[in-house]
Parts: C-alpha cells; sequence; structure tokens
C-alpha cells in the first residue's frame, strides 16, 4: 500500500523541527518555532542576554594563515530558551557556530548556528500522550540523541516499534524444527501484527517503513536529522491509527446525528404562553 494514501495532514511538530534542523540564524529574532517540551503547545524563545557564541581556540590559531578565510572560523553557543507560559521549564541550547558566505550587498559574511542539544529534550510526537510507556520511554531517548547523533537516535525509535509490538501482544520467539526458541525479527512481528489485526493494516506499513530506517541507522552512518524526523512522523501515524479512539468516537457521535437529522440530543421548547 503506497504511502501517499495515509493521512496528509500536516504534523506541524515535525514541520518546526525539520526547520530547527536547518539551524539558526544569526539574528534571534529569525529563530524558527521551538516547541516548549513542558506544555508541547507554546513556542520558546531566545533570552538575548543569555546568548554567548565563541570561537574555538583551535579556530583562532588559523587567523594568521596565508589564505585564511572567514569561512574557516569555527566555534560554540548556548542560549536559554523560555516558554511564553510561565509555568513552563526552561529550556537549555547549545551547538555549533559557523561563518559562511552571506552574499547579500550589506552583509558578506554571517554566523550560523547549529544546535547539538536541547535539556530538556524537544518534544518529537504529537501523539506522545497516547503512547505506553515502554514505547514512550524509548522515544523520549530518541529525542535526547537526536541533535548529537541521529543514527542512534534512529535506533532508538527502531526500538520504539519493537516496544509497540510488545504491547499489542506480538510475540518475541518461537520454537524451530529442533524446539529450540528462536527470536523473531522485527520484520516477521510486523507482518504477524498486520496479519492478525488487519484493521491496523496501514499503520502495520508505518512502522515497516520505521524498522528500515531504524536498521540504517544501527549499521551506517549515513542518516541525518531530516532521515529520523521522516521515520518519526511515520510513527506518530502509526501510533494515533493504533491507539487513538477520536476517530471511532467521532463517527459513532456522526452517527448519532444523522439519526436525529441534525436535532440537537436533549432540548426544550419554550411555550410562549
Amino acid at each position: 500500500m503506497a504511502l501517499a494514501r495515509y493521512d496528509t495532514m500536516a504534523n506541524l511538530l515535525i514541520k518546526d523541527l525539520r526547520e530547527i534542523a536547518k539551524g539558526f540564524p544569526e539574528s534571534l529574532d529569525d529563530w524558527p518555532h521551538v516547541p516548549c517540551p513542558t506544555c508541547t503547545r507554546g513556542v520558546l524563545l531566545p533570552v538575548p542576554d543569555s546568548f554567548v557564541a565563541e570561537e574555538s581556540v583551535t579556530s583562532k590559531s588559523l587567523h594568521d594563515h596565508d589564505v585564511w578565510e572567514p569561512e574557516w572560523i569555527r566555534g560554540t553557543f548556548h542560549c536559554l530558551l523560555t516558554c511564553r507560559k510561565e509555568t513552563c521549564d526552561h529550556v537549555r541550547v547549545i551547538g555549533e557556530m559557523t561563518v559562511g558566505w552571506a552574499g547579500r550587498d550589506d552583509v558578506q559574511y554571517e554566523q550560523h548556528w547549529t544546535p547539538t542539544m536541547f535539556f530538556p529534550a524537544l518534544p518529537l510526537l504529537e501523539s506522545r500522550g497516547l503512547c505506553p510507556s515502554e514505547v514512550g520511554e524509548r522515544v523520549d531517548a530518541a529525542a535526547k540523541l537526536l541533535w548529537l547523533d541521529p543514527n542512534a537516535a534512529a535506533n532508538r525509535i527502531r526500538a520504539a516499534v519493537e516496544a509497540l509490538m510488545d504491547d499489542r501482544g506480538v510475540i518475541r520467539t518461537k520454537l524451530n524444527r529442533a524446539a529450540k526458541a528462536v527470536r523473531l525479527s522485527l520484520d516477521n512481528r510486523i507482518a504477524t501484527f498486520k496479519s492478525a489485526l488487519p484493521q491496523h493494516a496501514d499503520a502495520a506499513d508505518l512502522l515497516l517503513a520505521v524498522k528500515w530506517i531504524g536498521n540504517v541507522g544501527s549499521h551506517e552512518d549515513v542518516l541525518r536529522i531530516p532521515d529520523v524526523l521522516e521515520g518519526v512522523e511515520f510513527l506518530d501515524q502509526a501510533l494515533s491509527l493504533v491507539y487513538d479512539t477520536n476517530r471511532d468516537d467521532m463517527k459513532k457521535r456522526a452517527s448519532e446525528v444523522t439519526a436525529r437529522q441534525g436535532r440537537p440530543g436533549t432540548f426544550s421548547i419554550k411555550v410562549p404562553f
């Protein structure tokens, strides 16, 4: 089944994270929307007085090189982020500072900030509240690793799929012909899940894609943050399909409204005398 058939409703959280993955511009006023890990709906704003950027000692030592260019500059930055809701926790971000060609008439070069860690970690899932605890814990681990080591984060997302299979009662082992217990691959577990619960076939297809991304993260060092976020988006949608009962409730309520032909379920008519 083609992934294009799945619900295409925009996942705003993933959209925000993809923008952050592009890095922060030099102007703090132009930073993208950073989701709050406490309330998940608020936006984190950088505190200007807390922003610190520093060129590394190694980078400074290269300034006397005969062919030195500003693009050689490297360093670090850190900053405090606060949500508009005063009850939310503050978040600290650290990362790498580089300098690149701006290509504008008024500015030749500009600094660029690449985040490598947020503490507390930024949220990954719109459906985090639906997660069984074991699934959620693995996703939370991925959130801590994502900006520093995307491949390790992909491995944790794959582990979340294994935990989802556990929660749905899909067996981990079976007996072979020699009556010895052998571990089932995640491919086999997802296939079992799909055949046993055909109503979740769409979710199974998404989980299989997550598994493949996780496999690459486990065995190759080629994944980047956008690659992992694609897997997170698939997992998020799969979790909604499996655990979210709102769709069934909405269908039921729609049927009841249709049966009443739009009239309120309980109403009274005031007699004008």
